[in-house]
């Protein structure tokens, strides 16, 4: 119990989850890396975790082995990550009657090419700093939205896959009769929400996605099975739908017409009734000018219901493959999507999410997903021990070390202070034992720098 005196029982409460999963040094070295990922600053790199985590004191190729080479499997720990979330926050996930996913795609920059799957991609960030190009990876990451907060999105990332932009790409899938196909980046991001699916096999889904994701090839095998995946996306400015074919008052000869006037989804504004709703979006209360229509639209085998909305001068189109939702939470539920995204940039300002350096894949993909631990748990104590006395900090005149009560850097701080007073605390028992354990001085310099 001396390894765990240094964090607070709250948090070790939350990292009990995947304790059956693992073997006793394969957990301790699990928790000790997800502490390291909350408390150190700078890079996370598996040198700077054996560097920081001076309570587990192993060598720096046991840290190695444990992501290389210790069997434990990754998957099984998310999922019991998303049994632990939906244990805490029941009513937090159930969105307009569904769970929410989201699903997004992020570029890691990487300087080495002995790292498997570098590849030459587009820079779309719109940061001119960085080129035109980025030599990294490309991963697509799913997520699970909640409310919280007086109705604050926030999303917890669960699934991260590699995309591949090769034309024969690495990855394969298989049918029922045994026929292996490559896969694309369609079928990286279906394979990502059947295994949610699988997960979450006693709950609805529905998916958010940006535009990008507003094509047939993505949304049909999502509504084709037997419990179809619905989907809500923003069309892009130049869609186009079709009303239902009008019936003919004189039968003619040839096939009935499937699809009737073509319309461009953007001048409905101009042609059909606006409606003024109220919609609660980024935390506020507002009134929106929509359009609200029922279309044929991206070639799909069923209508969806679209929604126009006008704000200043930007028309933005939204779609919902479920036409029972309401236009407010359609707008409602698009307005979710942006929380994987403040999720993916917290994950790289603050948990070192692009800071692997191994040159085999697996050990990539399992601190990819450590990474994503670590902003679920610390998510987690924010939200549920707000009120824990290890989370208490003085407010100090002048400029403080965090801006809202979510903040990782808030977090980070206190498990620091946490860390140290156990450590020059006379009750922290570190006089027995003394032998067996780093020196305080040691400590202290080791945590602090």
């Amino acid at each position: 119990m001396l390894v765990y005196i240094y964090i607070p029982q709250e948090l070790l409460q939350l990292l009990l989850f995947p304790k059956e999963l693992l073997s006793i040094p394969n957990y301790k070295y699990f928790v000790g890396f997800i502490w390291c990922l909350l408390v150190t600053e700078g890079r996370k790199t598996t040198r700077n975790i054996y560097r920081y985590c001076f309570f587990y004191k192993k060598h720096i190729a046991s840290w190695e082995r444990f992501l290389s080479k210790n069997q434990w499997d990754c998957m099984a720990i998310m999922e019991q990550l998303l049994h632990k979330l939906l244990e805490l926050f029941p009513k937090n996930f159930m969105i307009h009657g569904s769970l929410l996913v989201a699903y997004d795609t992020t570029l890691i920059a990487k300087n080495s090419k002995k790292i498997p799957g570098i590849q030459k991609w587009n820079n779309h960030s719109g940061n001119a700093d960085k080129g035109k190009y980025i030599v990294g990876h490309h991963w697509g990451a799913l997520g699970i939205v909640g409310s919280f907060l007086s109705n604050r999105f926030l999303c917890f990332p669960l699934i991260f896959r590699l995309i591949s932009g090769r034309l024969n790409p690495s990855q394969w899938m298989s049918d029922a009769e045994g026929i292996a196909t490559s896969m694309n980046c369609w079928d990286n991001a279906h394979a990502a929400l059947f295994q949610f699916i699988d997960w979450a096999s006693k709950h609805p889904v529905r998916v958010v996605a940006d535009a990008y994701f507003s094509n047939k090839s993505f949304i049909q095998p999502l509504l084709s099975g037997k419990n179809p995946i619905h989907v809500i996306t923003k069309l892009k400015s130049n869609a186009i739908g079709y009303l239902d074919p009008e019936k003919p008052q004189i039968k003619k000869q040839g096939r009935p017409r499937k699809r009737g006037q073509k319309v461009k989804i953007l001048t409905l504004f101009k042609t059909e009734p606006i409606q003024l709703i109220s919609v609660r979006l980024y935390g506020e209360t507002r009134t929106v000018e929509v359009v609200v229509k029922d279309l044929w639209v991206l070639g799909l085998d069923r209508k969806v219901r679209i929604v126009v909305t006008k704000v200043g001068s930007n028309v933005t189109a939204l779609i919902s493959t479920d036409i029972s939702l309401t236009p407010a939470a359609i707008i409602e539920i698009y307005g979710a999507r942006f929380s994987i995204e403040t999720a993916i940039r917290d994950m790289k300002q603050h948990l070192g999410l692009g800071d692997y350096q191994h040159q085999s894949l697996l050990p990539t993909f399992r601190f990819i997903h450590l990474a994503a631990v670590a902003y679920s748990v610390g998510k987690m104590a924010l939200l549920k021990h707000p009120n824990s006395s290890w989370l208490q900090a003085q407010d100090y005149q002048g400029d403080t070390p965090w801006t809202s009560e979510l903040s990782f850097k808030k977090l980070r701080i206190c498990l620091r202070r946490f860390s140290l007073g156990k450590l020059v605390l006379p009750e922290t028992a570190l006089d027995q034992g003394t032998d067996k354990n780093i020196s305080v001085k040691d400590a202290i310099l080791t945590i602090a720098s």
